[in-house]
């Protein structure tokens, strides 16, 4: 099948689910379109895709899931038997039920997934989990990955026969409840509005940038990572019972795993 264009359509709040799929794009010979799901507008693109084109979704894992937001956003897109890839990154804690979720909810607006990937990385809370990652060994096993999916999508004529199986079980992991919510030091806020505008759940009002709307917030930890002024933060209890808890649970010198 001549294929038409690579579209990539991801959720990266800390940038290094970002990274991954850019690497995987790279090796993947076709013409590129993002969708980048992690800037939040009144209005989201709707697009519908043709059986020539090939879908990259990839999404950070929370709690063992897909992000409850990119699946909101998901509705977006649909297709119509176009070949798709999955790329999950997690903090090397453990993916869980987050690709097996991500290749349902693909297929079920018309996709039908043809590889998937979970990449350990850099743990977007307790950045000492996995730091620095994904590394240069990382992003080659990411290039690699996407040599496996460009000499696929050149060689079959039809996807309909792809059966992928990947791990993870029904019903899923309950999705966990979000309890850290970034503060403002008043001291250090020049209420710039800038953590507003990169805010992927919109839970920062660019009229008062010193709260978070904690309905809303889902713990992404962009705001604290880009702030200038690093005003933004989440308290030293929480912060410190978290760090205990993660660092008993995370590994991270754990591998890839890819599914072809």
């Amino acid at each position: 099948m001549k294929m038409n264009e690579l579209k990539l359509i991801y959720f990266s709040p800390t940038g290094t689910t970002h990274k991954v799929v850019m690497e995987t794009a790279r090796s993947i010979d076709l013409k590129s379109v993002s969708f980048d799901l992690t800037i939040k507008k009144d209005l989201k693109p709707v697009a519908k895709f043709a059986p020539n084109d090939f879908a990259l979704f990839a999404i950070p894992v929370y709690y063992g899931r897909v992000p409850a937001l990119f699946l909101e956003y998901l509705d977006l897109f649909s297709g119509s038997g176009t070949p798709a890839a999955l790329v999950a990154t997690y903090g090397c804690r453990a993916y869980e039920d987050a690709l097996l979720e991500l290749k349902t909810e693909v297929e079920k607006r018309g996709f039908k997934v043809i590889g998937a990937a979970a990449f350990p990385t850099e743990h977007s809370i307790v950045n000492s989990i996995g730091a620095r990652r994904p590394n240069k060994a990382d992003l080659k096993t990411a290039s690699e990955y996407g040599v496996s999916l460009n000499r696929i999508i050149k060689k079959e004529e039809s996807f309909a026969s792809f059966n992928l199986k990947v791990p993870g079980n029904t019903p899923y992991r309950k999705y966990g409840k979000n309890v850290l919510f970034p503060k403002a030091d008043v001291s250090l806020c020049t209420e710039c509005g800038a953590c507003a505008k990169i805010c992927p759940a919109g839970a920062i009002s660019p009229d008062n940038p010193k709260k978070t709307d904690h309905d809303k917030c889902i713990g992404c930890m962009k705001c604290v990572r880009f702030c200038k002024q690093k005003a933004r933060y989440v308290s030293d209890f929480k912060m410190n019972l978290t760090v205990k808890k993660l660092t008993k649970v995370c590994q991270s010198d754990k591998k890839a795993e890819i599914f072809l």
